[in-house]
């Protein structure tokens, strides 16, 4: 049995898209569908200029296709207003909490890599930065005013830090949850496997 990958049958869609002229089409997600006992991949288009990120659009592709798991050909492509890949009711849009949990998610990392490289900068020390520090000691006088050593160096670079900081939480962020994408392939994996 071959391995599934949402690219090959995206790369299958991509080619057949174009013998029927819909260079401006986009494929979706992958997803399985049955017909007559026998499973298939099933893949919808949409226009590039529909879209389909933003949640409070509604949305039916306007193409669809089936290739078939065995033998990697597409044996159905089909005009949605001649042939609905729809069976039965249309299921509405639910809202679920990724908004909200991917916020989160960022929001409590963002404060642990803050809180983590500040007692960083605090608390370690190069040797050259110990020397410095037992000769000038851990205080010292700026403008008049005594301030600790390193609390002086973190406050010049904290603005640029916390720049940083939040752009690895973002890179964080998007690469986890883009990494679904090998979950999703894992199972439909095992589901053509049994």
């Amino acid at each position: 049995m071959n391995k599934f990958g949402f690219d090959k049958y995206l790369d299958i869609l991509n080619k057949e898209k174009v013998k029927h002229g819909l260079d401006l089409y986009t494929p979706l997600f992958p997803m399985f569908r049955v017909e007559n006992d026998k499973l298939y991949v099933g893949i919808t288009l949409v226009s590039d200029k529909d879209n389909v990120w933003d949640k409070n659009e509604v949305i039916k592709p306007e193409y669809w296709s089936l290739i078939d798991i065995d033998t990697e050909e597409v044996v159905s492509f089909n005009k949605t207003s001649e042939k609905d890949f729809v069976i039965g009711e249309v299921i509405p849009k639910v809202y679920d909490n990724v908004d909200k949990e991917i916020s989160k998610y960022t929001v409590e990392k963002t404060m642990q890599y803050k809180e983590y490289f500040k007692n960083d900068l605090l608390n370690f020390t190069v040797p050259i930065q110990k020397k410095l520090a037992d000769i000038l000691g851990e205080d010292i006088e700026i403008d008049g005013e005594k301030v600790n050593l390193n609390e002086y160096a973190i406050s010049t670079i904290e603005e640029e830090a916390n720049e940083k900081i939040n752009e690895l939480v973002k890179m964080l962020v998007w690469d986890k949850y883009g990494s679904i994408i090998f979950y999703y392939d894992m199972l439909y994996k095992q589901i053509i496997k049994y």
